[in-house]
């Protein structure tokens, strides 16, 4: 079986309309890719909602008998931050086995690499489509919450608008971080194991299932250092009205991971396509 080391030199340049056409190409694929497997899409909606049903009780019963808050918060906060943690983790936090790593298993990379746009774009592309189809997401969250009365409005409209930009910059680490990760699968063919642990610590520390107020405070140091909080914690601590050190500095915290982690990835990358070797070729 001969093989072909890819060439390092830059691909030939196309035009902008014809990048933009595959970049919504690829979007597009990552719309459809998830609905391929309705059955599993369909079964994760009545996950969530039994999730938020759980974690409504959970709290309810935490807080009987106590009326007052517990670091800074009441029952009414508790509640409604699980809600809603749980609605954007769902549609935010794509499975990274969509991803990179798959089409490295499947033999599949060689192609996307002769593709008119780079790798990278074309992942952040393919999640973008995969976050767009999570967004049914977004009704069987909150619908589940008005169901079990745990729906809290922001605290102020500025606080609603401040939220919104938040999740868009917290929509950019989320994908950053997947792909960052997904990006280890061209040293490592298998990442069922590397993909477990990324999982059970970013839910974990992204805040999406408890706030970072009720961690003590080493763990809150540790969640602050990792960029995972940026995802999730940010725009629910900014729609509860408790920005870690004020809107500016948490805004400013969450653009500056956007930074590191594309950095970061671009660097991966760099180091990455040295290693791809197209069998057959």
């Amino acid at each position: 079986m001969s093989s072909l080391r890819l060439d390092p030199r830059p691909a030939p340049r196309h035009g902008t309309h014809s990048r933009l056409r595959a970049v919504s190409s690829q979007v597009r694929i990552g719309m459809l890719t998830p609905w391929a497997y309705r059955t599993s899409v369909l079964l994760g909606y009545p996950a969530i909602a039994v999730q938020i049903a759980l974690y409504s009780v959970v709290w309810r019963a935490i807080y009987a008998g106590h009326d007052g808050t517990v670091a800074g918060s009441d029952v009414r906060t508790a509640v409604g931050y699980a809600v809603l943690g749980l609605t954007v983790s769902g549609v935010l936090n794509t499975s990274p086995y969509q991803s990179i790593a798959s089409r490295v298993r499947e033999g599949l990379i060689g192609v996307d690499l002769t593709r008119p746009i780079g790798l990278l774009t074309q992942n952040l592309a393919f999640q973008t489509g995969a976050v767009v189809a999570s967004l049914p997401t977004v009704l069987v969250g909150l619908g589940t919450g008005l169901v079990v009365g745990g729906l809290a409005p922001p605290t102020s409209a500025a606080a609603a608008g401040w939220f919104a930009v938040s999740l868009l910059f917290a929509f950019a680490v989320s994908q950053l971080t997947t792909m960052l990760m997904a990006l280890t699968s061209f040293w490592t063919l298998e990442v069922g194991g590397i993909n477990m642990t990324f999982f059970v610590v970013r839910t974990f520390m992204s805040g999406a299932i408890l706030p970072l107020w009720f961690m003590p405070g080493w763990l809150q140091a540790v969640a602050v250092a990792l960029p995972f909080q940026a995802s999730t914690y940010t725009p629910l601590a900014i729609y509860f009205g408790r920005p870690p050190g004020g809107v500016p500095m948490a805004l400013g915290v969450q653009a500056l991971w956007i930074v590191v982690l594309g950095g970061l990835c671009s660097w991966v990358w760099s180091r990455a396509r040295h290693r791809v070797v197209v069998q057959g070729g």
